[in-house]
């Protein structure tokens, strides 16, 4: 995307790009309402609500119609790192971070792809990788948990991790933030193998061989400690202390404990997606019974909330920046609104003098 590109035009060009994926004018027709209903905050995210197509056309097109997914991903990941890039343009080794965190969907019944008790929650399960480099950030991936005997949500971090692209490597430090959920050295090894620097959540039980055979909860905020399962470096711990309850965190770079502390405290940028994507953006809505069904419903997430941060500018809600978005994407949705305004209060007007005419011209 070129430096002079202004937001909406960024994000036509993406939404374009995208909606041209299906090979027909009938399933792009059905792709744009669908990507509407996504932008739609105000509403909730349901097949019946959606505009211009029916309820049967968007179950179609998400279940059973042989677009390319794969590329609907691949164009929009491309343009998300091409974003940080551009945000991070003339700045020396700038700072991404990447916050990897499993959140779950909780669903009833079993109908449901990939349904799984797991930590208590009878639901789905993914494992969401989360870029962040200023006021860009974005979902830049993710993977499904499907249960015991299948890959571990830390397996499937590592996964995700590598799949950061090469010249995103070369042009970005990198920090790899994590909650306690993902402090085994598996974990560690796979981001110290990569060459990134991470914050990580360990408990208070995790033992050490320094500052002796103790555990973190013994050991200083701010001091040093290595680890006894995994010895490769010394790391600097923080802790905070959150009433009843004492949280720990070390860092693979020699920070301050209160660095480390605001550090893990950054991981909050995907949790405060997941709490927007699942209540506006419509990730808690999911309810097709496909693998590609779900795979489909959490790109068009990731791709709503994309075009929304592309279009924020200081001061805007994340919901007006979605409907900015709408407007640019999908106008004719828009357009739609406003006649069927129009006409619902077309006695009203007339009853106070007013008599309102309209006509689409071509130009």
């Amino acid at each position: 995307m070129s430096t002079s590109q202004v937001p909406g035009e960024r994000v036509r060009i993406l939404a374009d790009e995208f909606l041209a994926i299906p090979t027909t004018s009938y399933q792009q027709r059905s792709l744009g309402a669908a990507l509407a209903l996504f932008l739609d905050t105000a509403t909730k995210t349901a097949l019946h609500r959606a505009e211009l197509v029916s309820k049967s056309a968007l179950s179609r097109l998400l279940n059973e119609y042989p677009w390319d997914t794969a590329q609907g991903w691949e164009v929009l990941q491309g343009a998300q790192w091409d974003t940080l890039l551009l945000a991070a343009r003339r700045r020396h080794r700038p700072l991404l971070r990447l916050s990897v965190d499993l959140t779950s969907i909780e669903k009833k019944g079993s109908t449901l792809p990939f349904v799984r008790v797991y930590n208590n929650v009878h639901g789905i399960h993914l494992v969401v990788l989360f870029a962040e480099y200023g006021a860009v950030k974005f979902p830049v991936g993710y993977r499904v948990y499907k249960g015991k005997g299948t890959a571990t949500p830390v397996t499937l971090a590592r996964e995700l991790l590598r799949t950061v692209p090469e010249r995103i490597r070369r042009r970005f430090r990198i920090r790899v933030l994590a909650d306690s959920g993902f402090e085994a050295a598996a974990f560690l090894d796979e981001v110290r193998h990569l060459g990134f620097e991470f914050v990580v959540g360990v408990r208070s039980t995790r033992r050490t061989l320094h500052p002796g055979e103790v555990t973190v909860a013994d050991c200083p905020h701010g001091g040093y400690v290595e680890l006894k399962n995994w010895p490769h470096d010394t790391l600097v711990l923080g802790r905070i202390d959150r009433g009843d309850r004492v949280f720990h965190a070390v860092s693979s770079e020699l920070l301050e404990g209160d660095e480390v502390v605001a550090e893990g405290k950054a991981r909050w940028s995907e949790e405060s997606f997941f709490k927007e994507g699942k209540h506006q953006f419509g990730l808690a809505q999911f309810a097709l019974r496909t693998a590609v069904g779900l795979d489909r419903w959490v790109l068009l997430v990731f791709l709503a909330w994309t075009l929304a941060i592309l279009h924020r500018e200081t001061g805007m809600t994340l919901e007006a920046c979605a409907a900015l978005a709408l407007m640019t994407v999908m106008p004719s949705v828009y357009l739609n609104r406003l006649l069927r305004t129009f006409l619902k209060n077309e006695e009203f007007l007339r009853q106070h003098g007013y008599s309102l005419h309209y006509a689409r011209c071509n130009l």
